[in-house]
């Protein structure tokens, strides 16, 4: 299970909590990808190796909700062509519209996340449709969400998204940590022999 394994290679201790997803797949209209929804509800708000962020239900702790992302790109889509046409050869999904994307993940290059939803197909069939910054090609993978995540943090070959930089370790960097964290703080965090212990937020 590709959830188990960012957990794994990344260390992180910490008890499953989170908001559900019920309200937001109402307002889409389809159920979301059963390993994002785990991924959101094992890993705290916060991006893995300081890079990747998961989409959220609401706005606490600072991230931005998925469903004002989608809101906010279909109204820029309607309102505004040209910001349809960065989105071709693809178009936002609507539920009254046919397949299109939705966003799951933003990460600090400014890359977008996006699955290809369509609501005849199985969620977990979903591709992931990505591109490193606005303006640059698209690349769709026929890969799970949680496959995507563990291998721009830890496959060092998945090109051009990956952040892999071996020996170093992926690990993840919870919302209350400071960002960026310092070289020493970088150092332990990445170190191939730092020891897996859980995470708790500061006082």
């Amino acid at each position: 299970m590709w959830t188990d394994r960012i957990v794994d290679v990344t260390g992180w201790r910490q008890a499953a909590e989170g908001p559900g997803w019920e309200q937001v797949e109402a307002e889409l209209g389809v159920a979301l990808p059963t390993d994002f929804k785990e991924l959101s509800r094992r890993f705290v708000p916060g991006a893995f190796s300081g890079y990747l962020d998961l989409l959220r239900p609401t706005d606490e702790h600072f991230g931005t909700p998925l469903l004002s992302m989608w809101f906010g790109g279909r109204q820029m889509a309607v309102l505004h062509g040209s910001h349809a046409r960065l989105r071709e050869p693809y178009r936002v999904y609507g539920p009254d519209t046919g397949p299109g994307l939705v966003q799951w993940g933003i990460d600090i290059s400014e890359g977008d996340h996006f699955w290809l939803v369509d609501r005849s197909v199985e969620p977990e069939r979903w591709p992931v449709v990505s591109r490193r910054e606005s303006g640059e090609s698209w690349h769709q993978f026929d890969m799970s969400t949680a496959e995507f995540v563990y291998r721009v943090i830890a496959d060092p070959e998945f090109k051009p998204f990956t952040v892999a930089d071996p020996p170093r370790l992926p690990f993840y960097l919870p919302y209350w940590a400071p960002y960026p964290p310092s070289p020493a703080e970088w150092a332990a965090l990445t170190s191939p022999n730092r020891e897996a212990r859980p995470c708790q937020p500061s006082a």
